[in-house]
């Protein structure tokens, strides 16, 4: 039935994708009546089923009706060179391993033939040739060996209950595994059937016959899984044999611990088998022999396909007593010795952190000795002997200063010190031997080249300190506060005089970088590497005006009649272009703008989306303009533009530099204005007149560099697009019609070539970023911040806390 079912479905499935079986070969009636109704376009191959009819698939030769397989093996003529053999041995198919056995001894001549590096074309030795055509013969007589295909004929009785027996073993040559059907009747004799096995060579690195078996074992689990999957709930009974004694001990004793590659062996066998199913056998019944040794002869195949072992009614009686194996083939796991170190860290006196100064700490420390000589003096009695009571003595804040010093250096340069005074000098090699250490005064100083010099002693030897140390970052804050908060080269070189730090620059820089004065009075403010442009900066093949910034600037003081009045430049910056449009503002107030803003709707189109700085942050010259704008009616402005379809876009505060793009127009506005008009009084005519000059002006300007190569292209402007016209006063010809249509194309061609020269030549110019170029953390929650300010001086910055970021 199972037969049946494949048959259709493979054919349905393959029909579907066009492919058509043309030949079915079976040994079964049942299924051949099958195939008329699988595909009814061709007919049905009906093969005669004769007595010497085989049919050859893949190297394997199948006899329908003994079902049975035939080994064929025809020796080709390949030169007998390590490529030929190669390709002999590559060409034998047998997936199963049915046959392992009898391949092994050319696996291992060829082996042999790539560990000693011969040539692949090159010719063999005698002995090597000899070993091939040997084997070569055998194989040829192997060809007449048949082999059952299933066994399901011989479970087909009520009673029959199938047992799997796996055997497994190793040699200096190689390992493997067979596995074995053992079915079992009530009233017959049981039947062995062979279904597979793996014979593989042992590794050119040599390891031990122990741990070959151990991987023979692993082969035989996982073969035995492959085969419980093949055959689900299929077998009554599992078990497993080996002549190792090694083997059994590793996998029954659970309590040790072994090595490496025992244990993750031993891992795999206990994870799928239990150590129940694990049985010894002798090495003259193994048939898992011949998978690490090789048949030599074709009588020992009948044994091989048979298991003559197997066929024993007991079978229990096949396992004898494993002998113990000797400990000194068992690998156990080395014992770790754990060998604790700990340092012992030289501790300082607390008294060395207590003081944030340098001074404070010398003072505390000679107020503690004269304490301390002070109950000394009253305890002694020694009546001459007296204590100074009064304020500290230059003599005791110098022996204060030592004896901080000492400390210092007894935590730091124990061992160097009672090195130098025990031997004289630095024997080994370190950090201080450049110096010439000596010991003055209990003291470690520079030894150095100074010493036929004039100076002073404590310049010619100055006392070491270590880089990193509390006491050593209080007496560079100390220097650093004497010299007026100067500089690292300054501050080093007046604590020289006195002391020499290790890797002092460093040191000094250290503590100069952690300075609040310093920093407050040289930080520069906070940066953030350049966002992006926006998209409304870069949007390609829009119309002009379509994204544009707004802002006002004055004002400008016109007559009228007899009385002086206000006006003001409104100003709008095409965020694409850089084109600019200029209106005269008679108020700041609400109304006004808005009239500006729908006069050059009218005139320019109406925009998509309009930017601007927030209230107080309008650049202005005045602080009357600042004022009017901030009591600007934001809602009625927005819902005059809502109706439009235009969203306001407004800056965040104190963030001028996003609206740089108008204000750097405003700038040149404003210069344009003072060169044109060289400060004269203004009527309205003349301030809309010199407006709209400086509007043209700034739309002539060029955007892209400007070469002095006469074959280059004139410089990109804004006006190439607002005009769209090549020059003034270009005459045409031909009739109106023509006149019109040709406009027409001329403007398109136009539009397209600024457009392309826009995406070419001047957006690649807005790549690069003039400042801010570093990426810097952000300030979080609880940062301490100086808040600037551009109306006082920085030393009266106020200082402030981060307590929400957005």
């Amino acid at each position: 039935e199972q037969a049946k079912k494949f048959v259709v479905q493979m054919n349905e499935l393959l029909c579907k994708g066009g492919f058509k079986l043309k030949k079915w070969i079976t040994n079964s009636e049942a299924v051949k009546l099958v195939f008329p109704f699988v595909c009814d376009e061709e007919p049905s191959v009906d093969l005669p089923i004769l007595q010497n009819v085989t049919h050859r698939t893949l190297g394997l030769e199948w006899d329908p009706r003994q079902d049975v397989f035939k080994f064929c093996f025809d020796a080709p003529k390949k030169p007998i060179t390590r490529r030929g053999v190669l390709s002999v041995v590559s060409s034998l198919f047998d997936p199963l391993g049915l046959i392992a056995p009898t391949c092994l001894t050319a696996k291992l001549l060829l082996q042999r033939l790539c560990k000693a590096q011969i040539g692949w074309d090159r010719p063999l030795s005698e002995p090597d040739v000899s070993a091939w055509l040997k084997w070569v013969n055998f194989m040829l007589q192997v060809g007449h060996v048949t082999v059952p295909r299933g066994i399901k004929r011989i479970i087909d009785e009520p009673d029959a209950k199938v047992e799997l027996h796996l055997f497994s073993d190793a040699s200096e040559l190689g390992y493997g595994a067979v596995a074995y059907a053992r079915v079992k009747y009530s009233q017959q004799s049981p039947y062995c059937v062979l279904l597979c096995s793996k014979s593989r060579v042992a590794p050119i690195k040599r390891i031990t016959i122990p741990r070959l078996e151990m991987a023979a074992a692993v082969l035989s689990v996982r073969m035995s899984e492959v085969l419980k999957k093949s055959f689900p709930r299929f077998f009554s009974e599992v078990n497993f044999y080996t002549d190792s004694m090694v083997v059994l001990y590793y996998i029954k004793n659970t309590e040790s611990r072994y090595s490496t590659f025992i244990a993750n062996r031993l891992a795999v066998i206990h994870q799928f088998t239990s150590v129940e199913q694990w049985r010894y056998i002798r090495s003259s019944q193994n048939p898992g022999d011949w998978t690490s040794r090789g048949i030599q002869k074709v009588s020992d195949l009948k044994s091989w396909f048979d298991c003559p072992v197997l066929l024993d009614t007991n079978v229990s009686r096949m396992a004898t007593r494993c002998p113990e194996p000797t400990l000194e083939n068992i690998e156990f796991r080395k014992p770790l010795v754990n060998v604790g170190l700990s340092s012992v860290e030289r501790r300082s006196s607390p008294i060395l952190f207590y003081f944030s100064e340098w001074m404070k700490l010398v003072r505390a420390v000679a107020w503690l000795r004269r304490f301390i000589e002070f109950v000394e003096v009253l305890s002694s009695s020694n009546v001459g002997r007296s204590v100074h009571l009064g304020h500290l003595k230059v003599n005791e804040l110098e022996m204060a200063k030592r004896k901080v010093l000492m400390m210092v250096q007894e935590e730091v340069y124990g061992e160097l010190i009672s090195e130098i005074k025990s031997s004289g000098k630095l024997m080994k090699h370190n950090d201080l031997k450049k110096l010439s250490p000596i010991m003055l005064d209990g003291l470690l100083c520079v030894g150095g080249r100074l010493n036929y010099s004039d100076f002073p002693s404590t310049f010619k030897h100055p006392i070491i300190l270590p880089n990193r140390h509390f006491v050593t970052e209080l007496i560079i804050r100390h220097y650093h506060r004497e010299e007026g908060h100067s500089g690292t080269s300054q501050v080093l070189a007046t604590i020289r005089r006195n002391y020499w730090i290790v890797k002092g620059t460093s040191a000094v820089k250290r503590v100069i970088g952690q300075c609040v004065t310093c920093r407050r009075f040289m930080k520069s403010p906070g940066q953030q590497l350049m966002a992006p442009l926006p998209v409304c900066r870069i949007r390609q093949g829009w119309y002009t005006f379509s994204s544009v910034g707004v802002d006002y600037f004055g004002p400008f003081i016109v007559k009228r009649g007899r009385s002086f009045e206000k006006r003001y430049g409104c100003m709008f910056t095409c965020l694409q272009t850089r084109a600019v449009h200029i209106e005269i503002a008679h108020s700041l107030n609400t109304d006004s703008f808005v009239m500006s803003l729908l006069r050059f709707m009218g005139r320019r189109g109406r925009p998509t989306e309009i930017y601007s700085d927030n209230g107080s942050n309008f650049i202005g010259t005045v602080s009357e303009l600042k004022g009017f704008i901030q009591q600007w009616d934001q809602r009625r402005i927005s819902n005059e533009l809502a109706t439009k379809q235009i969203q306001w876009h407004f800056n965040p505060p104190l963030s001028s530099h996003r609206g740089r793009v108008w204000e750097r127009m405003i700038r040149s506005v404003r210069r344009l204005l003072l060169l044109i008009t060289k400060e004269q009084t203004l009527t309205d005519e003349s301030l809309a007149t010199y407006l709209v000059e400086a509007e043209k002006i700034l739309n002539n300007r060029p955007l892209t560099p400007v070469t002095q190569d006469a074959e280059d292209k004139l410089a990109l402007s804004p006006n190439d697009l607002l005009l769209l016209r090549e020059c003034d006063g270009v005459v045409e010809e031909g009739t109106i019609t023509d006149k019109y249509s040709k406009r027409w194309r001329q403007v398109n061609y136009l539009a397209n070539v600024f457009w392309k020269r826009w995406l070419k030549e001047y957006l690649p110019s807005l790549q690069s970023r003039q400042k801010w170029l570093v990426e810097h953390r952000n300030f979080k929650e609880g940062d301490v911040v100086i808040v600037t300010s551009d109306i006082s001086a920085r030393g009266k910055w106020p200082l402030g806390v981060v307590e929400i970021v957005k």
